[in-house]
C-alpha cells in the first residue's frame, strides 16, 4: 500500500505537530498550507489518506474536501478533517462534503493515531478492491480476445470443412448436407427442386498445354462464373475435379434446363485470360428433377449425372434434360 499522508495546515505549529504524529506510526508526509496547493499534491503524488485543517485560506478543507470528491482525476482519498467546531449542523456540513472522519481540537496523539488507522485500513481495502477491479477487467478483456479468437478459429474452420480451397464454392460434403435438408423438406412439405450437373470440356488439355497453374485458374474463374449467373438462392458446389453441381429449389426440370443453358452461354462467353493468353472455355450440363419415384437424393444425382453423360456423348457445349431431347450449343 502507499504509504504517504498529506497533511494540510496554515499553522507552522500544527504542520510540526501533525508531522510528528503520523511520521512516528511508519507514515510518509507531505505537506502543504492551502487547500490549491494541497490539490495540486493529491494530482500528483496520489496519497491515500489526507489529514486537513477546516479553516484555511484561499481553500478551507471542506471545499477542499469537495475539489477531491468532484475531480475525475483523483482515485480514492481517505480524508480526515481537523477542526474546533463539534455542532451537529457544521459536522454534517463536512460529511455531507465527502469527509470521511475528523478530530476536534485540541488534537490528542491517540486519537489521530487511532483514526489514522482506520483510514489506513480503509485505504488499502479500497486499494485491493482497485487492484481486484482492475484484475477482473484484464480478464474479462482477455476472455473476450480469446472468445473472439476462438470465434474466428471456429469460422475458419467451418468454411475449411464446408469449402472448397480453391475455388471458394461449397465442397461435396457440404452439398451432400444440403441436400439432405431440402430432401427431408420434399418429404415433409412436398417442394419440388431440381439440380443442374456440369463439366468442363476437354479440361485436361488446360493442364496439359499451360500446366496445372492454368488448370487452377480455370476452375477459378469457371466458379466465379457459375455464381455470377444463379438466383441467390441456388447454391453452386465444386463436386470434384472440373465437375460442378448447382442445386436448383422450388423450380421444375425445364426452368432448371433454362438456367443450365443460361450458365453454358455465360461460361462460353466469358474471356478466361492467363499469363496473357485468352483461353475459351466450355461445359456440358445435366439437369434433372427430383420425381416421386425416387427414395433417395444419389437418385437425383445419377440422374443429373446420367444426363451430363448424354451432353457429352452428344457432342458437349449443352445442355441435356433428363427424360427430354439434348438441347444443342447454338452455332
Amino acid at each position: 500500500m502507499n504509504r504517504k499522508v498529506l497533511i494540510v495546515d496554515d499553522d507552522p505549529a500544527m504542520l510540526r505537530l501533525l508531522e510528528k504524529y503520523v511520521t512516528e506510526n511508519g507514515f510518509d508526509v507531505l505537506q502543504a498550507t492551502n487547500g490549491q496547493d494541497a490539490l495540486e499534491l493529491v494530482l500528483a503524488e496520489a496519497p491515500p489518506i489526507v489529514i486537513t485543517d477546516w479553516m484555511m485560506p484561499e481553500m478551507d478543507g471542506v471545499e477542499l474536501c469537495r475539489a477531491l470528491r468532484q475531480h475525475e482525476g483523483v482515485r480514492f482519498v481517505y480524508i480526515i478533517i481537523v477542526t474546533a467546531h463539534s455542532e451537529i449542523d457544521r459536522v454534517a456540513e463536512a460529511f455531507e462534503a465527502g469527509v470521511d472522519d475528523f478530530i476536534t481540537k485540541p488534537l490528542r496523539r491517540p486519537e489521530l493515531v487511532a483514526r489514522l488507522r482506520a483510514g489506513g485500513h480503509i485505504a488499502r481495502l479500497e486499494d485491493d478492491l482497485v487492484t481486484r477491479t482492475c484484475e477482473i477487467h484484464r480478464l474479462n478483456a482477455e476472455m473476450v480476445l480469446a472468445n473472439e479468437k476462438l470465434e474466428t478459429a471456429n469460422e475458419r474452420l467451418k468454411r475449411m470443412a464446408t469449402t472448397d480451397e480453391l475455388t471458394g464454392l461449397l465442397n461435396r460434403r457440404e452439398l451432400m448436407n444440403r441436400l439432405k435438408g431440402m430432401w427431408a423438406s420434399k418429404e415433409r412439405y412436398g417442394t419440388i427442386f431440381s439440380c443442374i450437373m456440369l463439366d468442363i470440356d476437354f479440361f485436361k488439355k488446360f493442364n496439359d498445354t499451360y500446366g496445372h497453374a492454368a488448370g487452377d485458374a480455370v476452375l477459378r474463374a469457371t466458379a466465379g462464373v457459375l455464381q455470377a449467373n444463379v438466383r441467390t438462392t441456388d447454391l453452386v458446389c465444386r463436386i470434384g475435379g472440373e465437375e460442378f453441381l448447382v442445386l436448383c429449389p422450388s423450380v421444375r426440370a425445364k426452368e432448371a434446363g433454362v438456367c443450365a443453358e443460361h450458365l453454358r452461354t455465360a461460361v462460353e462467353a466469358h474471356d478466361y485470360a492467363y499469363d496473357g493468353i485468352s483461353l475459351r472455355v466450355a461445359v456440358s450440363l445435366g439437369v434433372a428433377e427430383w420425381d416421386a419415384d425416387m427414395t433417395k437424393s444419389d437418385e437425383l444425382l445419377r440422374k443429373a449425372d446420367d444426363a451430363l453423360y448424354l451432353s457429352k456423348q452428344s457432342g458437349r457445349n449443352r445442355v441435356t434434360i433428363a427424360g427430354e431431347v439434348t438441347l444443342a450449343a447454338a452455332r
